[in-house]
């Protein structure tokens, strides 16, 4: 809708100028970014920050599962109604937030997806769920892997610098279901191979559980 635009536009202004007052940031890979199409953006997941930084980043206007307690919240919640988001109940299969999410990447919508499904306090990557890999082959729709680090220091920084956030964007790429596979075999290596590519951008003592397979 043309106002959820326009609020979109205001929220990216204030989050621009907010972003250069609390971190200093630098990105790497922004040519890859498809300026039009679906597209399934897979980050990893450090700070309540990261989707601030990411719609400030990118290019291109973002869409974001948002869990459904925050459309509850004062002015939060109307802010997200307004810009479209997409509720989803953590912890479980929500049917409801898939069909969301699909009708979004049939509109050829960006829509980010932080597929560790929670932030992770030792800044380390932990086991990713599935379902990036499930809403890719039933879209079709490209996938871009993004890897951060340094949001955790975000308005905690206690020394003289503002804290650096770096962002690496990586190719996109289309994933597919090998051949004679099983569905769920095959949803599962379609998430470690995302991941996995996430963890080639990461330094390697933040690649966690995807530290071996990102060296293979």
């Amino acid at each position: 809708m043309r106002s959820g635009a326009v609020i979109y536009a205001l929220l990216h202004l204030l989050a621009s100028g907010f972003t250069r007052l609390i971190c200093r940031y630098r990105v790497s890979g922004l040519e890859h970014v498809p300026r039009s199409g679906p597209l399934l953006v897979v980050s990893n997941h450090l700070s309540w920050y990261d989707p601030f930084l990411l719609g400030v980043l990118f290019p291109r206007r973002l869409w974001f599962y948002t869990k459904v307690e925050v459309f509850d919240w004062p002015l939060i919640g109307w802010l997200a109604r307004r810009t479209g988001q997409i509720p989803v109940q953590r912890g479980a299969a929500d049917r409801v937030a898939i069909e969301h999410a699909l009708a979004a990447l049939r509109e050829g919508k960006a829509l980010v997806i932080f597929p560790e499904g929670t932030v992770e306090r030792q800044e380390q990557m932990i086991a990713a769920h599935t379902g990036v890999a499930m809403l890719a082959l039933r879209s079709g729709a490209t996938l871009i892997p993004v890897a951060h680090a340094g949001t955790r220091r975000v308005l905690r920084f206690r020394g003289s610098w503002l804290p650096l956030v770096t962002v690496c964007i990586g190719e996109p790429y289309t994933p597919v279901l090998p051949p004679g596979m099983s569905r769920k075999m095959g949803l599962q290596l379609i998430t470690d191979e995302s991941m996995r590519r996430i963890a080639e951008m990461m330094p390697a003592e933040a690649r966690g559980i995807y530290q071996q397979s990102s060296e293979k």
